[in-house]
């Protein structure tokens, strides 16, 4: 939480490292290549997928820190908003909230607030506050094989502009795609290790740090070589910005409004939001036929030692990534290694 340290990275599916001590077999290593689930790619490090709503986390503490809005600034949310388009931007299941103010936002993941948010202010002011975050970077983990995600900049969405992607429009930033890109779909691409470290800076109030495996080096004569991992970013927003964010990835789960109450109710206090990114072809009902599920927290939350992120792919509803938080978070509890 505090240093970078990563207490454990995994990727399902994988393979038996086994299998290349002494040389891999040509049939061996044919067999895991044409395995249609990629099991040689390290998807903690290496899968680019659209955050989904956990990316509202981000938004929340830059506009915040910037002024675009208050703790107690109030949009309403009612069942669809139609631009100047035609097209239509709702909340889940077309869902009419009301008047929310922003923890409230938070805790009922509106997709209109957030859209209200940025149509109140300015893509361009947003971008600067999402490379102190890391997004499109390179976190630094010392590991091979990592993918730096890419940023919703204007740079990327120009180049990107010529593509056949139905949705994408060479303007910059018209009203859709900049509600798009604030509720983490658009172009913005993250790796759950990305999601993880943002969420960590969150936790610890401003402070990204390098994410790392190894701790030192020691040779033959038992001496060890510590190894130092410097801050990227040592302070990302105002304190105020990030613990009223904060504030809402609490109501998220505890609160009157929460919509993640399976990780409520356990000795140690969560903090969390998830997230639910589409992708692929529309079914008749207008509806995406495959969504990743997320789930990004923080914990013990009022003094944080542990940040947490899952991220299954075409994994269905966040609440499948939440009940496996709720699981780990659990076993963690009953080994003592958390405690409130």
């Amino acid at each position: 939480m505090n240093s970078g340290e990563l207490i454990s990275l995994v990727s399902f599916p994988g393979y038996d490292n086994n299998l290349f001590v002494g040389g891999i077999s040509f049939k061996e290593y044919a067999r895991i290549i044409k395995d249609k689930r990629n099991p040689l790619m390290n998807r903690a490090i290496a899968a680019q997928m659209p955050p989904g709503s956990t990316f509202k986390t981000i938004v929340s503490v830059a506009a915040l820190d910037a002024g675009a809005i208050t703790r107690d600034t109030r949009y309403v949310s009612r069942r669809g908003y139609t631009f100047s388009n035609g097209a239509v931007f709702q909340d889940y299941r077309n869902s009419a909230y009301g008047s929310l103010n922003l923890i409230d936002a938070i805790s009922v993941s509106s997709n209109i607030y957030f859209c209200e948010v940025i149509r109140h202010w300015d893509m361009n002011k947003l971008v600067p506050y999402l490379e102190r975050f890391g997004i499109g970077s390179y976190t630094g983990i010392d590991l091979p094989g990592e993918a730096p995600g890419r940023l919703p900049s204007p740079a990327n969405k120009i180049a990107l502009a010529n593509t056949t992607s139905p949705w994408l429009d060479p303007i910059w930033y018209p009203e859709g795609d900049s509600c798009n890109s604030v509720i983490g779909q658009g172009i913005t691409l993250v790796t759950p290790l990305q999601m993880a470290n943002w969420t960590s800076a969150i936790a610890n109030e401003g402070t990204l740090h390098t994410p790392h495996l190894a701790k030192y080096f020691e040779n033959e004569e038992n001496e060890k070589d510590e190894l130092i991992f410097k801050p990227i970013y040592t302070k990302i927003a105002s304190r105020d910005a990030i613990r009223t964010t904060k504030e809402g990835m609490w109501n998220a789960v505890n609160g009157p409004r929460a919509t993640i109450r399976t990780l409520s109710g356990m000795k140690v206090e969560v903090g969390a939001k998830t997230g639910t990114a589409e992708f692929g072809k529309l079914n008749s009902k207008g509806e995406y036929e495959h969504t990743h599920a997320w789930v990004t927290t923080f914990f013990p939350f009022a003094n944080p030692k542990y940040a947490l992120t899952i991220f299954l792919e075409d994994g269905g509803e966040s609440v499948n990534a939440v009940r496996m938080a709720r699981e780990m978070i659990l076993w963690m509890i009953k080994e003592g290694l958390i405690q409130n």
